[in-house]
């Protein structure tokens, strides 16, 4: 009885969740002027990572000023022996008309349970 006790008793605190776990910035879903981008883990590392999430904030944020972007994504994938390629081609284009928008990183934030990051990009002048 005891043991059927212990081991119930460690499952529910095992269940229980953690107090020192990160909760999720305020910014991510309401980003005032600014604009949000995350990116999941990168096969070229964190770096790259990063990289992808200020690229799509950068997006988000130009579009509301009125630059058109327009891109195409082109992935291929190749199967010998049992083994897998994958190649992937992205291209972006972007008309701008008679606006400049600058931008810079007002703050990122890492989600190492889900190994995401997050960046808010905020417009300056």
């Amino acid at each position: 009885m005891r043991t059927i006790l212990g081991v119930l008793l460690i499952f529910l605190l095992g269940c229980q969740p953690t107090a020192n776990r990160q909760s999720e910035p305020t910014w991510i879903t309401n980003p005032e002027d600014g604009a949000v981008g995350s990116a999941v883990t990168h096969v070229r590392g964190r770096y790259h990572q990063e990289e992808l999430a200020i690229a799509r904030a950068r997006e988000r944020l130009a579009a509301r000023y009125g630059v058109e972007i327009s891109s195409v994504q082109t992935i291929r994938e190749k199967v010998v022996n049992e083994r897998a390629y994958v190649t992937s081609d992205k291209e972006t284009w972007q008309s701008v008309t008679g606006k400049t928008v600058k931008a810079r990183v007002r703050e990122t934030w890492y989600d190492a349970a889900r190994d995401v990051i997050w960046v808010w990009l905020y417009p300056v002048e």
